[in-house]
Order: structure tokens, then C-alpha cells, then sequence
């Protein structure tokens, strides 16, 4: 209670403690429907809500958007926030995240690299279906990453974040129909003697 009737009134006028995270959480198993089903698409996106969190905690002039898009040159810097984070917070991740970071982006771009420049004529299954089998490879290097932000999160199975959305359902069954396209025609060509 004020001494004086007079005097300024006090008040609380410092900012409310939120409880956002710093890290984008999501289960394991959407991660993987969401990465595989949308052809590593969904890789942008994920990155994009991190970058958003972390510049939203740290307060820091950074463009979520670009480091979203432009991933693979913000791989180490992101891995690398991770491992401070656990580190600071005495919370334990076996994971190799700079090592991690170095495999994802090489294979990234050697896919990608390998998707434009092997010749289907000579070998068409074979150049049809490696697309395909990296974006499993390089989901499951990512989703090492998501389970270390799970656990940097004190959410370790991702629970916060493990229902698939209306959104979610719509990008999966349009990768979903790409995938199966991409199947028929690999098996069509693997069937057909003719093609060369």
C-alpha cells in the first residue's frame, strides 16, 4: 500500500515472460512424412521456423525468409546454435552437429548436382530413382537435427508438435501424387526393353 495519496502510482511495466521456444519442434514421424512426402520441400519451411524462433529469442536483425530458402549456407550456423544451446542448458545430444551439417549440405548439392546432369538415356532407372532415394537419405541427416532441437526443446518426442494438420495433409498428398507419377514412370521404363 502507498505511503501517499499523492504520490505515482507503481506499477508492473516490464514485459511478460513468454514461453515460446527457441526451436521449431516437431515429432519424428511428421518430420519424416513431411520431408519425404514433399520431396525435401518441406526442408524450407523448417528452417524458415527456426530461424524465425531464434531471431525472435535473440532479438537479433536477421531475415528468417532468405536463411529459409538459401538453407544449405545456414546449415552450420543453425546445427552450431543447437549445440550451444544444450550445451548452456547441461542438456545431452549425441550427435556430431558440425560433421552432420558438412554431410547434409555436400549431399544436397551433389544430388541436386546429379539430378541435372546424369543421362537418362544411358541409365534411366537408375537417374530416375536416385531423386527419390536421396530425399530419404537426406531426411533422415535431418531428422538427427530435429530430434537434438527436440531435446534442446524438453520435448524429446517431438509431442508438442506431432499432429498433421489440414495443411500438412494437403502438401503430402500432393507430394504423395508426384511420388506415385515418379513410380509409375520408373517402373514403366525398368519394364519396357525398348527404351534407350
Amino acid at each position: 500500500m502507498q505511503e501517499s495519496i499523492y504520490a505515482t502510482p507503481e506499477a508492473d511495466v516490464s514485459a511478460p515472460i513468454t514461453d515460446q521456444p527457441r526451436y521449431y519442434v516437431v515429432s519424428p514421424t511428421k518430420f519424416m512424412l513431411l520431408s519425404v512426402l514433399t520431396l525435401t520441400l518441406y526442408f524450407v519451411y523448417w528452417f524458415y521456423r527456426n530461424w524465425k524462433l531464434i531471431k525472435d529469442a535473440d532479438k537479433e536483425d536477421t531475415w528468417p525468409p532468405a536463411r529459409g530458402f538459401f538453407y544449405i549456407f545456414f546449415t552450420h550456423s543453425l546445427f552450431s546454435d543447437v549445440q550451444s544451446y544444450l550445451e548452456g542448458h547441461q542438456r545431452n545430444y549425441d550427435w556430431s552437429p558440425m560433421v552432420l551439417a558438412t554431410v547434409f549440405v555436400v549431399l544436397t548439392v551433389a544430388l541436386n548436382v546429379a539430378d541435372r546432369v546424369l543421362p537418362i538415356e544411358s541409365m534411366p532407372v537408375f537417374a530416375m530413382s536416385l531423386p527419390f532415394v536421396g530425399t530419404f537419405i537426406v531426411s533422415l541427416l535431418l531428422l538427427q537435427a530435429q530430434k537434438a532441437i527436440n531435446v534442446a526443446a524438453d520435448d524429446v518426442g517431438g509431442t508438442g508438435n506431432a499432429k498433421l494438420t489440414a495443411v500438412n495433409w494437403v502438401w503430402m498428398l500432393l507430394g504423395g501424387a508426384i511420388w506415385l507419377l515418379a513410380l509409375i514412370g520408373i517402373f514403366a521404363v525398368a519394364t519396357d526393353p525398348t527404351f534407350s
